[in-house]
């Protein structure tokens, strides 16, 4: 499941009788669906692979990514055009194949993607070189050119959010009084593509190389530095302390860390993470390992906020 600190709790849209087969008749006529699987980790959209024969009776698989009635990324359309544009950049997200926005087939706007091989997999051992291969990766998607890009939100500030996930604990006062005696927060560097949900549940793995980067519903232009506070705290629910600073150190070769701008986003992410964890989902001793494991975030990010 995405830990998103905006995401919601899971959605499952139900599928009409016959909708898969109309899905495949509007925008690959001539296939046959073989076999339709829901595929787990979404939060506010439903993904199927759907697995078909194609017209030229070749077998291959799609994917079908809906958006229900609690999707709270982009639309559909931005969605799309966020991956068409991703295509040319070398960035490992999947090819956009189709958008319908009609309604004639599924009750919802959906997406046709392609489907890349590989697994998911939450390094737990700070010594896995996946932690350094997801730095090297999201720097490569914060050095992709920004023209040429659909318009997206910005996200370079995290203070006008933050007082509303901060906890109320007496702990957390002095922090709070800090934070609101500060001016504006954005950043003043060039903004960035910011993928904005990247964790171990949206890459796909083959052999210890990145084949995919998945669900780009919530990505950005802004800072840099917002996208890696929330993988090094994704990476620390997993991989300990260590392995959050595994990767901290190799973004920072790539692409310098100012360590008071990145401990403003780690407050925030874990705020947020804090606040929201509740409505995940999650079995108990891991949401309580979660929970104290932002709160520590806070505390030890709130030493560099003066």
């Amino acid at each position: 499941m995405s830990t998103n600190p905006l995401k919601t709790g899971r959605v499952q849209t139900s599928l009409p009788e016959g909708a898969l087969d109309s899905v495949l008749a509007a925008h690959l006529p001539g296939a046959r669906l073989l076999r339709a699987q829901r595929l787990s980790g979404g939060v506010s959209a439903d993904v199927y692979r759907l697995d078909i024969e194609t017209a030229a009776r070749a077998t291959e698989s799609v994917v079908l990514r809906i958006h229900g009635d609690h999707h709270n990324g982009h639309p559909a359309a931005l969605e799309f055009d966020i991956l068409r544009a991703a295509a040319g950049l070398d960035l490992c997200a999947p090819r956009a194949l189709a958008l319908d926005e009609s309604r004639l087939h599924l009750p919802h706007p959906y997406l046709l993607l392609e489907h890349i091989g590989g697994e998911t997999v939450a390094p737990t051992n700070p010594d896995d070189p996946r932690i350094v291969r997801m730095a090297e990766a999201l720097a490569r998607v914060h050095a992709a050119p920004v023209a040429g890009l659909p318009a997206l939100p910005a996200r370079d500030d995290p203070l006008p959010e933050l007082f509303g996930f901060l906890p109320q604990d007496a702990e957390f006062g002095a922090l709070r009084a800090r934070l609101a005696g500060m001016a504006a927060a954005r950043s003043d560097g060039p903004a960035t593509l910011l993928h904005g949900d990247f964790w171990p549940g949206n890459i796909l793995w083959q052999d210890e190389q990145i084949t995919g980067i998945l669900d780009w519903e919530d990505s950005a232009l802004g800072d840099p530095l917002s996208d890696v506070a929330c993988t090094a705290l994704e990476l620390r629910y997993v991989a300990g302390r260590e392995g959050a600073e595994c990767f901290l150190r190799a973004y920072d070769r790539l692409r310098p860390i100012a360590p008071r701008r990145l401990a403003l986003w780690q407050i925030y992410v874990a705020a947020a993470g804090q606040h929201s964890m509740g409505a995940w989902g999650l079995e108990p001793a891991r949401e309580a390992h979660m929970r104290a494991t932002a709160l520590s975030v806070i505390r030890e990010a709130s030493a560099l906020v003066t």
